[in-house]
Order: structure tokens, then C-alpha cells, then sequence
């Protein structure tokens, strides 16, 4: 039904794909040849692929359920990490990759956005606006496809997982399309600083071919005034998005909420069968959605 796969970022909350993925993807045969992903939606994408997304669920709430804050503020006075997001985020990436990462050559082609600043912009103060337009795209603007950040001079670029040497080029390329200081420290991929991807566009669509066929693309947020699913045409492509029916019990830096890291993927699994029911009932909802 669907030759490409578009997966938001949106931290935590990208469990809910976990969920609805796996209550969709035999009934549908979900076999892409394209995926496009963001930041945690990329990191997700690619456990799917290795056939690790149930264990990567089991591991982070553990590991959010051991953590007791998502700041320390104490640590400002001895050197260590105020926030401990990057660090759980990296342990994470080599837990669940370092021994499948070869099966990452031989599914479907993975394609991760990395956000890159304007050249006119000093970079420390490029790094702040890019801060600004990432939270204004998500609490303000809330459209699906924004273009404040393309207007400036901000650009997506997208990099092949399967052109990764091994699972340490990996993990950087997926820490860097998650890059938003201060969570995170300043990071640089292929000699260039890296920002998280969905700066530009936290709906990776530049990933995906042109030319005929049919999209999948999972949000990971409500968008008002959008159905819980609902394609638009492009071109000669149909984009069939779907969002969560509800706002997911886990904000996107929330690394203390292992109940709601569950939760966000049972809710997956529910709006999977409901998109089920009503796909093969020949029910789906079609309307034209626009960007910004």
C-alpha cells in the first residue's frame, strides 16, 4: 500500500509509532523501500528495522524510571552534564545497535534530516534561533510543514544510514539530527554544525522520491483542525498522514516519564487498529491539509 514512510521527531512521544506500527504493518504489508525520519522518529525507524522497537521501549522506560530528574542543577558547580538527555540518549543508541547495526544495510533505505544554519548568521547566534524557531514551530505555529526557518537561510540536508561505516557513525548521525542545546551539547556532522532536523521541517517529507506512489507519514502530535488521519495529493504522489488521536501522555525532554513512554505506545497500537478498521473498510478520510 505504502512505498515510503515519513517518521516525525518529537522525543518520547515517538513511541506512539512504535505502537501503531506494529499493529498495522503485517495486516497492510508494510514493506517500504524510503524511510525519512528526524531525530527520535529516525532513531525509532531505525529500531523497527533491526526488529528492536519492543525491546527499545522495555529499555528507555528502565532507564527513564532510574532517572530522577531531567535537570541537575548541582552539577553546574562540579563539570558534569546539567541535563542528562544526551547521555541517556547516546547509552541508548549503542545498548540497542552495537550488535544488530548490519541489518540496517539490508532493509529498507533510511534517509535522517540534520538542520543546518545560515551562513550569514554568526553560529552561536544561529544556534539560538534555530532554539527559537524549533520551539515557536512546536507551541506556536503548529503547522505541518513550517517555513519561517527556510526563510532565514536554515536548510535540511539528508544522509543515508546505509552509508554509515559502522554503528559509531551512526550513532552520531542520529544524535546530530537530534542536536538542541542546551539538552544537548554543540555537535558537528561531516565537518559542519549539526541542529535537529526538525528545525527546518519535523515532518521529514524532503527525504522522501518524487515521482508515483503512495506515503505514509506518522506525526507524533495533534494538529488542530486535522482528522486523526487524512491524505492530500502531491503531485503524483498520495501522502496519507496520521496522528495520534490524543496528545501522548510524554512531553518531548521528559526523560523521568516511563509510564508515559508506555502509555504513548499502547496509544499507538489503539489508533493502529482503528486507521485498520477503517482503511480496510475502505473508510479513509481524504482532504487537502496545506503547510505554512
Amino acid at each position: 500500500m505504502f512505498d515510503q514512510v515519513v517518521f516525525a521527531g518529537g522525543g518520547g512521544r515517538c513511541t506512539w509509532q512504535i505502537g501503531f506500527w506494529e499493529s498495522v504493518a503485517e495486516e497492510i504489508q508494510l514493506r517500504p523501500r524510503v524511510v525519512s525520519g528526524v531525530s527520535a522518529g529516525a532513531l525509532i525507524a531505525g529500531l523497527i528495522m533491526i526488529g528492536k522497537a519492543s525491546a527499545a521501549v522495555d529499555y528507555f522506560a528502565a532507564v527513564f524510571k532510574a532517572n530522577q530528574r531531567n535537570a541537575y542543577w548541582r552539577n553546574l558547580f562540579c563539570g558534569k552534564p546539567v541535563f542528562p538527555h544526551y547521555g541517556i540518549y547516546r547509552n541508548g543508541i549503542r545498548a540497542l545497535f552495537s550488535e544488530c547495526f548490519p541489518r540496517l544495510r539490508y532493509g529498507a533505505e533510511l534517509r535522517v534530516a540534520v538542520s543546518r544554519p545560515p551562513h550569514w548568521l554568526p553560529v552561536s547566534l544561529a544556534l539560538a534561533v534555530g532554539g527559537l524557531i524549533y520551539y515557536s514551530n512546536k507551541y506556536l505555529m503548529r503547522s505541518l510543514h513550517p517555513g519561517a526557518a527556510r526563510r532565514l537561510g536554515y536548510h535540511q540536508d539528508f544522509y543515508r544510514v546505509q552509508d554509515c561505516r559502522d554503528v559509531t557513525d551512526f550513532e552520531q548521525l542520529i544524535l546530530s539530527s537530534s542536536c538542541t542545546p542546551p539538552f544537548t551539547p554543540r555537535l558537528w556532522w561531516q565537518g559542519m554544525e549539526a541542529l535537529d532536523g526538525g528545525v527546518v521541517d519535523n515532518v521529514p517529507v524532503g527525504g522522501i522520491d518524487p515521482g508515483k506512489g503512495r506515503v505514509l507519514i506518522l506525526l507524533t502530535r495533534r494538529y488542530r483542525g486535522c482528522p486523526d488521519w487524512f491524505t492530500r495529493r502531491n503531485g503524483e504522489q498520495l501522502w496519507t498522514y496520521i496522528q495520534p488521536s490524543k496528545p501522548p501522555p510524554i512531553s518531548v525532554w521528559d526523560f523521568t516519564n516511563a509510564e508515559g513512554l508506555r502509555s504513548a505506545c499502547e496509544m499507538g497500537r489503539h489508533d493502529g487498529r482503528l486507521f485498520l478498521h477503517n482503511v480496510l473498510a475502505d473508510h479513509c478520510y481524504y482532504t487537502d491539509v496545506g503547510g505554512d
